[in-house]
């Protein structure tokens, strides 16, 4: 029991951030989109620019100061 408090305790601490852009891991577009979503399985991504097809994107984050 003490596991779930924990996990609970763990998303409520969660910051919730606003999506960042995503990135083709192959050419660097900005041109990706989501091709596929299972719910809990990998969502999979498609490139307009190379064709790329993929779990595995690149995200922007913004810079700290």
């Amino acid at each position: 029991m003490q596991t779930l408090k924990t996990i609970l305790d763990a998303l409520k601490n969660t910051k919730h951030s606003t999506p960042q852009p995503l990135f083709c891991p192959r050419c660097s577009s900005p041109r990706i989109r989501l091709k596929e979503s299972y719910g809990i399985l990998p969502q999979i991504y498609h490139c307009e620019d190379c064709g790329y097809e993929g779990h595995v994107i690149l995200e922007l984050e913004p810079e700290e100061d």
